[in-house]
């Protein structure tokens, strides 16, 4: 399946509607999308959340809920070129 590109903008706020979307990541922060060469699956930008609102235990009980947003995501849109900047 061929990648969609996306200005990053777009992207970044596709993917804080997705996490929002999941149940268990409704306080789930979107800190940081970096773009970056691609990788060897092809993507071109990376993603780091956090659930600041929460204790560790409780957030790490969800991490893997977000990262498979992220890794969905990754596997379907890459940043367009030059949006980064």
């Amino acid at each position: 399946m061929a990648r969609s590109s996306k200005p990053l903008p777009e992207l970044r706020q596709m993917l804080a509607q997705c996490l929002l979307e999941v149940p268990g990541c409704g306080d789930c922060e979107l800190r940081a999308v970096c773009v970056h060469r691609p990788d060897h699956t092809g993507c071109n930008w990376s993603a780091e959340v956090d659930f600041p609102a929460r204790g560790e235990e409780e957030a790490v009980r969800d991490l893997p809920r977000a990262r498979r947003v992220i890794v969905l995501m990754r596997e379907r849109y890459n940043v367009v070129p030059g949006s980064a900047a």
